[in-house]
């Protein structure tokens, strides 16, 4: 079991000023600490476009997932993947419902759901292993490291360690008081929290300490073409600027949506100046990390036709099946090199997009909500359906008058997006953090 699963570290503690200043790790520690960085982010929510869309954000999916199981602890709870196909598969002699699904409940092309199992080998799930047992998954060497306080990580040596306290104004070990502990998953969850939200989360781990953070500046997104992408309008409380909320269409809750599944390496590393939130940056940075790990490839599932929010690439496979003579039982690989024998059938099975209602066509419902429908998006990025029990609870909630809010039209673009993204991961007003350098102070009605 992961959760039984215990690191060995060495701390170099300032009792003075209650700070670790550095840790010594072996590799299995480190690997799964990079491993973080390639984690999903996560929430909840209704009135999806496909019950298969629901499914698909409640249980999300990763390029590294079949990786991160090959380590000693493995952070994310993601089940192995299933692979469903439509019951008429092993039926029909055409075998034209040959598209496959990782959810249950989508729909095939026929209309009927997609609940016929077939057990594709892990090994053929992904085009190649990273890592090795020896070196390590998501590391590439096998010695012990250094991991400071800021969670720079480097291979282990006399002159690393003499450079790294040198750095901090320790001239030798005097001041520094050398503890053994032992790091199990309770732990390395408390230390994925801490990395966005701290400075030091070593410390904040290992010492309870509360989280250091520089003060939040406005974040600099890329700079792409500002097209807009969408439009809300944003109620905005006059005393204190604050958005409360947002109201609009499907269109932008998808793009919220899409946040989740971004890994955090990528969701963290949008910016002209380089600028990464916490402690992130500088696992992205680590010289230990192997090339192959760096790999930002995401879910095809995941991707909608109107939401490229980023540009990244996505990967989908497609599989060579033979189903056997009795239409019972089938051969899964990505490349099937033997021909068919006698009674065989060869098929090759592309991914079903789940997001794709039955009897639409392709240029409808890519999307996870239901269009024309309107939600309601409060500051910390809550997501309801609009309706007239949730904008009078709403009200209520916040205690505010009608009239001390403003209302703004607020065209929306790739900037604003990636803004509200990068806010939303160390702020609970994300809204606000993300938009409030587009609202314009209205001019005070003349009595």
């Amino acid at each position: 079991m992961a959760n039984s699963v215990k690191f060995r570290l060495k701390l170099l503690i300032d009792e003075k000023r209650n700070k670790v200043v550095l840790a010594e790790a072996k590799q299995d520690f480190v690997d799964v600490l990079i491993s973080l960085l390639t984690i999903p982010m996560d929430m909840g929510i209704g009135h999806f476009e496909t019950e298969a869309c629901k499914t698909m954000l409640t249980d999300l999916r990763s390029t590294k997932d079949i990786h991160r199981k090959r380590l000693k602890m493995n952070m994310s709870s993601t089940n192995p993947s299933k692979f469903f196909v439509c019951p008429s598969f092993f039926k029909s002699d055409s075998y034209g419902h040959s598209a496959y699904s990782n959810f249950k409940n989508t729909r095939c092309s026929c209309g009927a759901l997609m609940t016929s199992q077939i057990q594709v080998p892990e090994e053929e799930q992904v085009e190649k292993l990273i890592g090795n047992k020896e070196d390590g998954v998501f590391v590439n060497c096998r010695s012990s490291f250094i991991v400071t306080d800021d969670l720079k990580v480097t291979s282990n040596s006399i002159g690393v360690l003499m450079k790294v306290l040198n750095d901090r104004g320790y001239a030798g070990f005097s001041d520094l008081q050398e503890t053994l502990i032992d790091v199990g998953f309770e732990e390395v969850r408390s230390l994925l929290g801490c990395l966005l939200s701290s400075e030091a989360a070593l410390t904040c781990t290992f010492l309870k300490k509360t989280r250091m953070m520089r003060n939040l500046r406005m974040l600099s997104p890329p700079a792409p073409k500002n097209v807009k992408v969408c439009s809300v309008e944003v109620y905005v409380r006059k005393i204190d600027r604050e958005i409360l909320y947002a109201e609009c269409n499907g269109d932008f809750v998808d793009y919220l949506l899409s946040f989740l599944v971004h890994p955090l390496e990528l969701a963290c590393s949008l910016s002209n100046d380089n600028t990464i939130l916490g402690c992130v940056g500088n696992l992205c940075t680590s010289p230990c990390r192997g090339e192959a790990s760096k790999s930002l490839l995401l879910p095809r599932i995941y991707s909608c036709s109107n939401n490229n929010l980023l540009d990244y690439d996505y990967q989908s496979t497609t599989y060579e099946c033979l189903i056997g003579k009795s239409y019972s039982s089938c051969e899964v690989a990505r490349s099937i090199s033997r021909l068919p024998i006698a009674g065989e059938k060869a098929v090759s099975l592309y991914p079903s997009n789940p997001k794709i209602k039955s009897g639409t066509s392709s240029g409808y419902g890519t999307g996870f909500m239901k269009k024309n429908t309107k939600f309601i998006v409060s500051n910390d990025l809550t997501i309801t359906p609009m309706n007239t029990s949730s904008t009078i609870g709403l009200l209520k909630k916040l205690q505010v008058d009608i009239s001390d809010l403003e209302k703004y039209q607020i065209n929306i673009s790739k900037v604003e997006l990636i803004s509200i993204l990068r806010a939303s991961l160390i702020s609970s007003s994300a809204l606000t953090k993300g938009l409030s350098n587009l609202l314009v102070k209205k001019p005070k009605e003349e009595a």
